[in-house]
């Protein structure tokens, strides 16, 4: 998935920005007002109230962090002010953007000072950080009030040059993992847990990383080598023969083998293939033999 993360000053315009954005490019927008829903939260209380509702309220961190992942998980987004900087720092296809409204009054505007005060006590709560870095942002933009078409037309060129659309599969992968991570019962709660750093699993082959590529830009969620079929066991129930396909693709619930290697494994691929749809009925798995893989390589230019 594609995550667009917007963070301003709290004045509303910001808003603007991200509705437009979102709206240029097709993706789904998530702000306060889609949390405090899934939270059962007042429909009463406006976006600026949202932060402290959840401090007064005690909602837990993780909870609030899960429902931003879980939206993200299902479409491309725009994450307006709620930290998401920090929840999806360092993930693929990802672009943190800081806008900066040039309005020297608000400067000086008490409530305006409270609500800030109000923010980073929230994003304290959530991700135990005081302080928003420069080096959190891809891109900053100083903006007129009545410039938000210019704002949004940087923020489109910029997913252009990053091309954070065609990293779909990967980013899907590590915000599972990242998912994960609020899900672990065995550990105390630590506030601020993020990933650090997502790495791409190890392949065994050079042509399986290339083929990522290609699902990556067709935005098929994609996982490496998920599960191990069981072929054949001994009397005592040892395993003599497994199967491990290469690929599964969870929304097509399709496994993928790919067969480019030399012809002897080709062979011993397609019998662990028919063994398997033998035992395995319901499993659906498609082989992806060698002039099919290169021709594919050779139309996206990857070879």
């Amino acid at each position: 998935m594609a995550i667009i993360t917007i963070s301003e000053k709290l004045d509303g315009f910001g808003y603007e920005i991200a509705r437009k954005t979102s709206q240029r490019l097709g993706f789904a927008l998530v702000d306060s007002a889609l949390i405090l829903n899934n939270l059962k939260g007042p429909t009463a209380i406006d976006s600026k109230g949202y932060f402290e509702y959840v401090l007064k309220r005690k909602i837990p961190p993780d909870l609030v962090k899960k429902l931003i992942i879980e939206k993200t998980l299902k479409n491309n987004v725009v994450v307006l002010n709620l930290g998401g900087e920090l929840l999806f720092r360092k993930l693929p296809g990802t672009l943190h953007i800081k806008v900066h409204v040039v309005n020297a009054y608000e400067e000086s505007n008490e409530s305006m000072r409270k609500r800030r005060k109000i923010y980073i006590r929230y994003l304290k709560k959530l991700y135990g950080r005081e302080r928003l870095r420069s080096d959190y942002y891809d891109l900053q933009i100083k903006v007129e009030r009545m410039d938000s078409d210019y704002a949004v037309d940087l923020i489109q060129r910029a997913v252009e040059i990053n091309g954070i659309t065609m990293k779909a599969g990967v980013t899907w992968k590590a915000l599972q993992k990242l998912k994960s991570t609020l899900n672990e019962r065995d550990k105390p709660p630590v506030v601020g847990r993020t990933i650090k750093k997502f790495d791409m699993p190890l392949f065994a082959h050079p042509s399986e990383k290339e083929f990522t590529s290609v699902l990556d830009f067709y935005r098929i969620k994609w996982e490496y080598e998920p599960r191990s079929f069981l072929l054949k066991a001994d009397e005592e129930g040892n395993v003599k023969e497994e199967f491990t396909p290469d690929f599964y693709l969870p929304e097509l619930d399709l496994y993928i083998e790919l067969t480019t290697l030399k012809q002897k494994f080709v062979t011993s691929k397609n019998r662990k293939v028919k063994r398997l749809k033998k035992l395995y009925p319901d499993v659906n798995i498609k082989l992806f033999y060698g002039r099919d893989y290169n021709k594919l390589l050779q139309r996206f230019g990857i070879k």
